[in-house]
């Protein structure tokens, strides 16, 4: 029996906890007397099952929106922490530069609360003085430790140790269906949402589909780019066809139009057989008229600076790709009030699996402090909105990565896979119980000297994370009470991976 079909015959895909106990006998599936039936118990579980019978969920009075930045690769976390660094300087296979062994006062490039100045410090510094940002240093993997790239398990993109499980993204799209139905599940809501999930990288594994394979289009993601082109606009396929007319009932019309016309014409008479077929050609149509009457250039709703009559200037100043699609992510949370959750990567900015010549030619210098700078920009403008709409304190920027790096200098210059990293997260400071402005978790040096295993790990006594607790958190803005239900594994983790308190 197909695994599909046992779990709808479990009634796992409905929305109760308590369903009849079934047992299988000589291939047969029948039904028993009802009890209770924990969802939690299974080593297998169904995501969707856990969204509509598990998690217990509280509406939140005001949704919050979320731009998740991802960091491929395994970023290090030295940019964030250079509190043990005169340690790991002595235990290290080559040395580090002696500016880094010293503080900004005296010189070298140590700030205040242990950043790196030049790798984004001094950005970091100004948004932790003025309370937007947090920083935890302490997201350190234990259960199923590899220290390697897997996809998406330690990034905690899936939310769980099961890397073919729904992505964080998918499964809050089940969320809203399963507890917003008024808003968010087509069937009821009176008006769809529009784009209430986004990314800005492409295909991504937050919004893999795992067991939730029955969402609506209105609730999967759409991929734009940083002109919000995204892959329903027509525009591209015919604008080289754009006098091209088709006779449809006996009137000429646009050729775009007449295959839209098909398509519903067709659906119509054919019912469920072309559901999805119909359902993509709506769907394309809704987002054409969004983006050409609601959405432009990003650039052109960047508000001006008029403190100086003579001397106007853009309030805001994103740099490179990666800011072009952080500046869109921006204005989209800005001028869509339906957008709940954004998926964004340091791609513009190059990659962070940093073996061979980090130190060199301050590659891995330059990017963190792009992406500093450019957060800092984008928290500008969340806070003073733009030329259309007011500013947010409800949008919540996280950045983080898969896996984190040693902090032995190799011979290659280099850092090789470590497993503590930093999770940096910034603005959303109206959203309840988000303390901001703190530096969070304390690291000591661990490992051989003078070998490739020299690592930084929780200190005794300091607050430790998984990174799936980072999963954890997002759930948790958004209203789901005990997230640790959808962060479980029943063999490595029964008992799931919280949130991150005050993050």
């Amino acid at each position: 029996m197909k695994r599909r079909d046992l779990l709808k015959a479990l009634g796992l895909l409905g929305t109760t906890l308590t369903v009849p106990t079934l047992i299988a006998k000589n291939g047969i599936i029948r039904k028993a007397e009802a009890k209770s039936f924990n969802i939690s118990d299974r080593t297998l579980r169904n995501a969707q099952a856990i969204v509509a019978g598990e998690i217990n969920f509280v509406r939140p009075a005001t949704l919050p929106t979320e731009i998740n930045i991802f960091m491929y690769g395994g970023p290090s976390e030295l940019a964030g922490n250079l509190s043990n660094i005169d340690e790991i300087n002595t235990s290290s296979q080559n040395a580090y530069p002696n500016n880094l062994l010293d503080t900004v006062a005296n010189g070298g490039q140590i700030t205040t609360n242990g950043f790196w100045q030049n790798a984004g410090g001094a950005a970091m510094e100004r948004m932790l003085a003025s309370g937007d940002m947090s920083i935890y240093r302490t997201i350190n993997r234990v259960v199923d430790d590899s220290k390697a790239h897997r996809t998406s398990i330690f990034s905690a993109q899936t939310g769980g140790l099961d890397q073919f499980a729904p992505g964080v993204g998918t499964t809050l799209a089940a969320v809203f269906r399963t507890f917003m139905p008024d808003v968010y599940d087509p069937a009821v809501a009176a008006v769809a949402p529009i784009i209430p999930f986004a990314s800005f990288e492409g295909d991504t594994v937050l919004f893999n589909t795992g067991d939730i394979d029955d969402l609506p289009l209105t609730l999967r993601s759409v991929s734009l780019d940083s002109n919000f082109d995204n892959p329903y606009r027509r525009l591209r396929t015919y604008q080289l066809q754009s006098d091209s007319n088709c006779m449809v009932g006996g009137i000429s019309v646009p050729c775009h139009n007449a295959l839209d016309d098909l398509a519903e014409r067709t659906t119509a008479a054919t019912g469920a057989q072309f559901k999805t077929l119909g359902d993509s050609f709506v769907k394309r149509r809704e987002l054409d008229d969004f983006f050409s009457t609601s959405l432009g250039d990003p650039n052109a709703l960047i508000p001006i600076d008029n403190t100086d009559p003579l001397n106007p200037v853009p309030l805001v100043n994103f740099q490179g790709r990666f800011g072009d699609n952080l500046l869109a992510a921006c204005v989209l949370a800005l001028e869509n009030a339906d957008t709940r959750y954004i998926a964004l990567s340091t791609g513009g900015l190059g990659g962070w699996d940093d073996h061979d010549n980090a130190m060199a030619n301050n590659r891995y210098v330059s990017r963190m402090n792009q992406l500093m700078n450019n957060i800092e920009q984008a928290l500008t403008l969340l806070a003073n909105g733009t030329t259309n709409s007011p500013g947010r304190t409800d949008v919540i920027i996280n950045v983080y990565g898969e896996f984190g790096r040693n902090v032995n200098l190799n011979n290659s210059l280099g850092w090789d896979h470590g497993n503590n990293m930093n999770l940096y997260t910034f603005g959303g400071t109206t959203v309840p119980g988000r303390i901001l402005g703190n530096v969070v978790g304390t690291t000591k040096v661990i490992g051989t000297p003078g070998q490739n295993r020299l690592f930084t790990s929780p200190a005794d006594g300091s607050v430790q994370y998984e990174p799936f607790s980072i999963a954890s958190t997002v759930y948790k803005h958004f209203g789901v009470t005990n997230p640790e239900v959808l962060t479980k594994d029943a063999v490595e983790a029964p008992a799931g991976f919280g949130p991150i308190a005050n993050a």
